[in-house]
């Protein structure tokens, strides 16, 4: 299943009112992966909420440029290896593919203030962007002030439901621990999900919370070996998954 990558929708805004991500995962990989012990995780009123938040998920997680890519992350959510707090950020990778409008604002905003040291990040900013993005693609975005204001709030609260941020009304930046189990699996999910860029130029690569520079001295130590070959001309560098 691939995503459409001109459609903006409102899954966002759903995700952002779901209260546990870790039951989330549960739930994801006991109904569309290989684990079965999450049944009955989560309780809805209405099939009509049921149905909304499988909208959600499919729309906003569960979009895969290939199987490999979708094997690739489910078997990291089952995964008893990673810590939650690793799965989180799993997720968050997995965001920036799926959906549109997360990996937008993700780009142009959130990993914007990371790279460039910032403490904290706020709704208004996040709706400046949305504001400027509907006058910019009016026809693929059509929502009013208020939803462009419930969709600002709600990206902030998918980050801190990630760990990225914290606080109640300004959001600090916490910058997350890229452990070596994490950086293994963000390489080959850049390269699965982008496979004709092997390059540091890749589009996914953006979100690495690493400069280009770390990311290379990464890439070339011993532990990293058994996983891609490293071939390197001035300042071009090429990795190719093993």
């Amino acid at each position: 299943m691939s995503k459409n990558k001109t459609t903006y929708n409102s899954g966002v805004n759903i995700l952002g009112s779901v209260p546990d991500y870790s039951l989330m995962l549960d739930f994801i990989s006991d109904t569309y992966g290989h684990t079965a012990n999450s049944a009955g995780a989560f309780e809805f009123r209405t099939e009509k909420s049921l149905k909304r938040f499988i909208a959600a998920i499919e729309t906003c997680i569960l979009q895969f440029q290939s199987e490999n890519h979708k094997q690739m992350f489910f078997e990291a959510i089952a995964n008893t290896e990673f810590a939650i707090r690793e799965k989180m950020i799993i997720l968050f990778w997995q965001l920036t593919y799926s959906n549109n409008l997360f990996s937008k604002i993700t780009r142009e905003v959130y990993m914007k203030n990371v790279y460039s040291g910032r403490v904290s990040i706020t709704a208004e900013e996040v709706l400046a962007y949305l504001r400027s993005l509907k006058a910019s693609e009016a026809n693929e975005l059509q929502w009013s002030e208020e939803t462009l204001k419930i969709s600002a709030s709600k990206y902030l609260t998918i980050l801190k439901k990630l760990g990225l941020v914290e606080g109640a009304i300004k959001k600090t930046i916490t910058y997350p621990v890229i452990t070596s189990s994490l950086f293994v699996y963000f390489i080959r999910y850049a390269l699965t999900v982008n496979p004709q860029d092997k390059t540091l130029q890749n589009p996914y690569m953006f979100f690495a919370f690493s400069e280009e520079q770390s990311i290379i001295n990464r890439l070339k130590k011993i532990e990293y070996i058994k996983y891609w070959d490293i071939s390197q001309v001035g300042n071009n560098l090429t990795i190719d998954l093993k």
